[in-house]
């Protein structure tokens, strides 16, 4: 599947990773942002029920760079 990186963040400093397809992006940071209830996600890594009322950021990464170990051209 191919996607985007989001990361949920929740009270009592647990962090959830996640790829979601684009399609799915709008949908669940309006969801994060409602925060009332429960939202699905669907990712690579399965699916995830997360309780809105305890997120409390949500992080969408800035485009998919291939990572990389090493240096660069300086």
């Amino acid at each position: 599947m191919a996607g985007r990186r989001l990361e949920f963040g929740f009270e009592g400093g647990t962090a959830l990773r996640l790829t979601v397809p684009d399609s799915d992006v709008e949908r669940l940071a309006e969801a994060a942002e409602a925060g009332d209830g429960w939202f699905t996600a669907a990712s690579d890594e399965g699916e995830y029920r997360m309780n809105a009322a305890k997120l409390i950021y949500v992080r969408l990464s800035p485009g998919e760079a291939p990572g990389a170990v090493g240096f660069g051209d300086a």
